[in-house]
């Protein structure tokens, strides 16, 4: 018997998206990637998303390479909590691996923890401009945002963060050191924060920590609401695995393993994490040169009389009155990098590599800056 869409009127209309998702925007992923791939002829230096602008260890390489080449097992789940990397990050952060979880990249990390701890009645407290998918994250769940702008775009107080905290709010959110910005928090002041507000979880995002080497970890022993998120997408060069981690208070880990999926981090990225911890020299010398890097830039802007701001963080903040107009000059000569000035007036992002690096993109910035209109 042929059915008639008019006797059923449910199929006359498509199945209807969650309320709290309805308004959500989708995360914007501003990329460099589609304009690197039609233009082969020239080097390209891939500085919008802070990278690293090398390769991962080769201990990496030859680790997966080892495990593809013995009697991999690609058809089986991955090992669920594994030792040998909870051994590692334990010696790496200094904490025990009950305070540990490896996450598939801390963005997981970062939803993990909003999707066990939000409520539809629940705030957020963040400074702005941040890291916007967190915000996604929470609104997700439909709680509240509450944004705390500074005194100037570039610097946040932890006073006015700790104002804007009322008796709704659940988390503090802090990316230290920010992004965009690139301003830190001390632990001193993190202490500060969550002792004055017990009842609020403070989130430490720590994604650039091996360029900063200023954290909040040691605090997880001594208070019970705080997260330090932390990525192996920016320094060990795995962004294309997808890996992070967090620590916690033990009680803290046992609430998110609730919700926690064991099988989210796949065999491949924990066994590159494995062996990216087992080179920390290689990784070392590359901060080096990336901190470098900050100072030969910094020296080109004092010259050409052009406003700039190093960061904690591997990247650097250079100011342009036509910052959109050079952010595409730049990337027209295979310089990618990210334009801030929607939030930031003027600044253009620029992440950090080599020194030799470096000094190759300054050298296209210097010819753009010769040209006439510029």
């Amino acid at each position: 018997m042929e059915v008639k869409t008019s006797d059923h009127p449910l199929l006359d209309s498509n199945p209807r998206i969650s309320d709290r998702v309805k308004d959500l925007k989708p995360y914007d992923p501003v990329s460099s990637l589609d304009i690197i791939k039609s233009n082969p002829g020239i080097t390209h230096f891939k500085l919008d998303w802070n990278e690293t602008t090398i390769p991962p260890s080769p201990r990496v390489q030859k680790a997966l390479l080892e495990y593809l080449n013995n009697g991999s097992r690609l058809e089986w789940y991955p090992e669920m909590y594994s030792a040998t990397l909870f051994e590692h990050l334990s010696e790496y952060t200094d904490r025990r691996a009950s305070q540990l979880l490896v996450t598939n990249g801390s963005d997981d990390a970062l939803d993990l923890i909003c999707q066990s701890y939000l409520d539809s009645t629940d705030n957020v407290v963040s400074p702005v401009p941040t890291y916007n998918h967190f915000l996604q994250f929470a609104q997700r769940t439909g709680a509240g945002i509450k944004k705390v702008s500074g005194q100037t775009p570039l610097i946040h107080s932890l006073k006015d963060i700790s104002r804007a905290v009322d008796e709704n709010t659940k988390i503090v959110y802090l990316v230290n050191p920010n992004n965009p910005t690139g301003n830190i928090y001390s632990p001193a002041e993190v202490y500060e924060l969550a002792k004055r507000h017990p009842s609020v979880l403070i989130i430490s995002d720590e994604a650039y920590y091996e360029f900063a080497q200023v954290s909040c970890a040691r605090l997880v022993d001594e208070l019970d609401n705080l997260v330090v998120t932390r990525s192996f997408s920016k320094c060990f060069g795995l962004a294309g695995l997808r890996i992070g981690y967090l620590m916690a208070p033990e009680s803290i880990v046992n609430n998110l393993r609730r919700v926690f999926n064991p099988k989210s981090v796949n065999i491949m990225a924990q066994i590159a994490a494995i062996a990216a911890l087992e080179d920390m020299p290689y990784y070392r010398r590359y901060i080096r040169q990336v901190k470098r890097s900050a100072a030969l830039t910094k020296e080109f802007c004092d010259r050409r009389g052009i406003p700039c701001k190093p960061t904690y963080a591997n990247f650097i903040l250079v100011q342009f009155e036509n910052a959109p107009e050079m952010a595409k000059k730049l990337a027209d000569v295979g310089v990618h990098i990210r334009d801030r000035s929607k939030y930031l007036p003027g600044i253009l992002r620029f992440g950090l590599g080599t020194e030799e690096q470096t000094r190759e993109v300054l050298s296209r910035l210097d010819k753009l800056l010769d040209q006439p209109n510029n």
